[in-house]
C-alpha cells in the first residue's frame, strides 16, 4: 500500500463511489476497459462476465467498495487478493499482442475509467461536479490508484494532465474487437433470473430482459463518449439521448429521497452509518436444484453441465483459462498465501492436462460436443479426468478449506468456502448433502464423492453449483 493517506469519512470518494446509481454507469466503464489494446481477448478468455454478468458485476463493485471504505487491514487484504486474481491474467492476442493482468499501464487505466464514472455519473444525474471538486475527488482516487502499487509515472499527476490523458486514448487508444460489440448488444440480453427472482415465471423474465436489453443498450449508446461512438461507426439518436437523460434524472430524483441504507451499495452503506463492513446476507434461499429425470437424460444434463459450469467464459469451450476462472472464484473469498493459492491453481492446470485429451480436433480447446462424447463414450467407466485429474484438484480446494488442517470441515470451515452471501438455509442443506454419515463434519471422501457426482452431471449438490455453476 501507498504511505499516502486514503480517502476516509467525508471524502468525496465515500460519497459517490458507493452510490447505487453506479450500477447505471458500470456499462460505460467495462466498454472503455474492453476497447484498450489486448483487453477484449483478456476479458474475452478469462472473464466469466458472458456467463455471470450479475455476480462479476457484484464482486467487483464489492471489491472497489472494500478498498474504498474498509480499514488499513481490509484494504491491504483487499489488495493482495486483486493482485492474486489477476497474476493468472496473461498471454497474447489474436494479432500476438501480450496482455498481463498486473501491467501498470492497463490497470490505471481500468482505475482510471471508475473515476470517470463517478464523474458521469454525476453529470448525467443532473449535478456535475464542480471544477474543484472533480479535482478534489481525481486526487483521492489517484491515492486509492497508488495503493495497488502501480507505478506513479503511469497515472495523471492531476486534473488537467488525466483530461489529456483519457481524451487522447478514447480519441486515439481505444479500439473496437469483439468484446466491445458484445458488450454494447447481447450483454443485457444475457442476463440470467437472479435467485431472489426465482419465482418470477420464465416468459415474464424474458420478456422483461428483452425490453431491458433494449432500453440499456440505448442508453449507453447515449452515454459512450461521442469521439469514440464515432470510431464505432455509432449513433446516438434523440431517442438514446431521451432515455438517458430520463433513466439518470429519475435514478437521481428517486435516490435522493431513499434512506441512506437504499442509496449505497451494500458495504458503503454500513461503512457511512458507522457499522462493520458485511455484506447483507442473502434474505431467502436459492432454489433446490433438481436432477434430471425421464425427461432430461444424462446426454442432456453433460450438455447442460458444460454450458452452465464448464465453459466459464461462455465461448463454447473449456480452455485452461476456464478452469482458472473456477479457482479465482473459489480463492477470492479466502485470504490465502501465494504459496498455497499456487498449489490450487497447479491442481487444476493438472486436471485441464486430462480435460485436453478429449480435445479431438487439436485446436486446443474442449467443445461442447467432444466434451459430451468424452463423457459418455463408456457410460459404465468413469473418464479418466474425473477419476485422476478431478480428485486432485478438488482435494486441494479441501486443504483450502481445512483450515485447521484436521482433516474434517466444520460448518464454520465450510461457510468460509463461500464467503459470507449465502443464506443459512443454502448452507445448512448443502453441508447436510455432503455429510453423508450425518456426524455433524464433511470428511475429506464425502467432499471429494459429492464433488466427482457434480463433475460428471450425476448430481446437482448445492455445493458444485454455488461453487462454479450460475
Amino acid at each position: 500500500m501507498t504511505d499516502r493517506r486514503l480517502p476516509g469519512p467525508g471524502s468525496l470518494s465515500w460519497k459517490y463511489l458507493g452510490q447505487a446509481r453506479m450500477l447505471l454507469v458500470t456499462g460505460r466503464a467495462l466498454v472503455l476497459e474492453a476497447a484498450l489494446p489486448a483487453g477484449g481477448a483478456a476479458l474475452a478468455r478469462h472473464s466469466t462476465y458472458r456467463t455471470r454478468p450479475l455476480r462479476r458485476l457484484e464482486l467487483t463493485l464489492d471489491s472497489l467498495q472494500r478498498l474504498t471504505y474498509g480499514d488499513e487491514d481490509t484494504r491491504e487484504r483487499e489488495v493482495a487478493r486483486i493482485r492474486r486474481a489477476h497474476r493468472h491474467i496473461n498471454g497474447t492476442d489474436e494479432q500476438g499482442r501480450p496482455y498481463d493482468g498486473l501491467d501498470d499501464t492497463s490497470r490505471a487505466w481500468i482505475m482510471l475509467t471508475l473515476f470517470d464514472a463517478m464523474v458521469t455519473m454525476e453529470r448525467l444525474g443532473g449535478k456535475p461536479l464542480a471544477p474543484a471538486d472533480e479535482a478534489r475527488l481525481y486526487d483521492e482516487w489517484r491515492t486509492v490508484t497508488l495503493a495497488f502499487g502501480i507505478g506513479e509515472d503511469t497515472i495523471p499527476a492531476d486534473l488537467a494532465a488525466h483530461h489529456t490523458y483519457f481524451a487522447h486514448m478514447v480519441e486515439e487508444g481505444l479500439e473496437d474487437n469483439p468484446e466491445v460489440r458484445h458488450l454494447l448488444g447481447a450483454l443485457y440480453a444475457s442476463v440470467r433470473r437472479p435467485p431472489f427472482l426465482a419465482r418470477c415465471p420464465a416468459p415474464v423474465w424474458e420478456a422483461l430482459v428483452k425490453v431491458g436489453a433494449v432500453v440499456m443498450g440505448s442508453v449507453l449508446r447515449a452515454d459512450l463518449p461521442a469521439p469514440y461512438r464515432a470510431r464505432l461507426g455509432l449513433r446516438a439518436g434523440r431517442g438514446d439521448r431521451a432515455a438517458s437523460w430520463l433513466l439518470h434524472r429519475t435514478a437521481a430524483l428517486l435516490m435522493a429521497a431513499l434512506p441512506l441504507a437504499y442509496r449505497y451499495l451494500p458495504l458503503a452503506s454500513a461503512a457511512l452509518r458507522g457499522g462493520p463492513l458485511e455484506p447483507r446476507a442473502a434474505r431467502r434461499p436459492l432454489p433446490v436444484q433438481r436432477g434430471g429425470g425421464a425427461e432430461d437424460p444424462r446426454p442432456v444434463r453433460v450438455g447442460r453441465f458444460f454450458d452452465d459450469v464448464l465453459d466459464q467464459t461462455g465461448d463454447g469451450f473449456i480452455t485452461r483459462e476456464d478452469l482458472q476462472a473456477m479457482v479465482r472464484t473459489v480463492c477470492w473469498h479466502q485470504d490465502l498465501t501465494d504459496d498455497r493459492e499456487q498449489q490450487v491453481y497447479r491442481a487444476f492446470d493438472a486436471w485441464w492436462e486430462q480435460l485436453a485429451a478429449m480435445d479431438g480436433d487439436g485446436d486446443g480447446r474442449v467443445s461442447r460436443d467432444e466434451f459430451v462424447t468424452g463423457t459418455l463414450t463408456d457410460q459404465d467407466r468413469t473418464p479418466d479426468h474425473v477419476r485422476e485429474g478431478l480428485p486432485h484438484a478438488m482435494g486441494a480446494l479441501f486443504d483450502v478449506a481445512d483450515v485447521d488442517g484436521g482433516g474434517q470441515l466444520d460448518m464454520t470451515e465450510y461457510r468460509r468456502l463461500f464467503g459470507s452471501k449465502l443464506h443459512p438455509a443454502d448452507l445448512n442443506r448443502g453441508f447436510q448433502e455432503l455429510d453423508a454419515d450425518g456426524d455433524g463434519e464433511i470428511s475429506r471422501a464425502e467432499f471429494l464423492a459429492a464433488l466427482t457426482d457434480f463433475f460428471t452431471a450425476r448430481s446437482t449438490t448445492p455445493t458444485g453449483t454455488h461453487l462454479f455453476g450460475r
